[in-house]
């Protein structure tokens, strides 16, 4: 019976042993690391003249960023995050008697902090599959706006502009602008301190990040501005992390 009860005692021993290797233990601490990248779609004021000429698949650009986080419990966590990507704008195609298509691409480098909430803190053991969800707050900053060369207005268009973009319209060509946004990661990690993951995110941005702002008078007086006060972008990154001191 003795004999029986240090074997079953060795046994427990041993699962708890390899239960603590994989518990959390007073909530971890560990600095984050991570880089990613992939397509962003651009949702700005008459985007549809991209779809309307042929050049939908246009309004895809692509953008690269890096993150500094520091998860503070089992759950939550925070970033700072940095990205730099391509966009797709496009002036007033319905306010001019060719209705031409105006389209311009602008560069951007944009900010965020970001609260992270990993749903895998509800649990006692950590898992190889991390659901992320995450806010965050920043701004953007939007330079280099060109005329693209490959694509643009209408062959039988007839206007000279001397403005670039549009025959009559101004483009304000450097902006920094609030913005907000939200996202869902999705994380497999190899080991503890490494993983990849994918990392699916819409923003929002006050209007002038494109460089346009409609006005009231534009609103009522022109078509083709879009109502909603705000420039959008969603974007779809696959990137790598590791965890520091994990």
């Amino acid at each position: 019976m003795k004999k029986i009860t240090s074997i079953l005692f060795a046994l427990f021993l041993g699962v708890a042993t390899l239960s603590a290797q994989n518990a959390f233990v007073g909530g971890h601490r560990a600095w984050t690391f991570a880089l990613q990248g992939g397509p962003l779609y651009s949702i700005n004021e008459n985007g549809f003249s991209y779809r309307d000429n042929g050049y939908g698949s246009k309004l895809f650009s692509w953008q690269g960023a890096a993150a500094v986080g520091y998860e503070f419990t089992n759950a939550l966590g925070g970033r700072i995050w940095v990205g730099y990507g391509s966009n797709r704008g496009a002036a007033n195609t319905m306010d001019t008697a060719e209705h031409g298509f105006y389209p311009y691409n602008f560069k951007s480098v944009n900010g965020f902090f970001d609260i992270t909430f990993d749903l895998n803190g509800n649990f006692a053991v950590e898992q190889t599959f991390r659901p992320i969800f995450y806010l965050g707050v920043g701004v953007g900053h939007t330079f280099k706006f060109t005329k693209p060369e490959e694509y643009g207005t209408k062959p039988n268009s007839t206007w000279e502009p001397g403005n670039p973009f549009h025959p009559w319209q101004d483009i304000q060509q450097k902006n920094t602008t609030f913005g907000f946004r939200g996202g869902f990661i999705a994380e497999f990690d190899i080991v503890p301190s490494f993983g990849f993951f994918a990392d699916i995110c819409g923003e929002a941005y006050n209007d002038q990040y494109n460089g346009l702002q409609p006005t009231k008078q534009d609103q009522t007086g022109f078509k083709g501005y879009a109502g909603f006060p705000l420039d959008l972008r969603l974007s779809l990154s696959i990137g790598i992390i590791y965890r520091f001191n994990y």
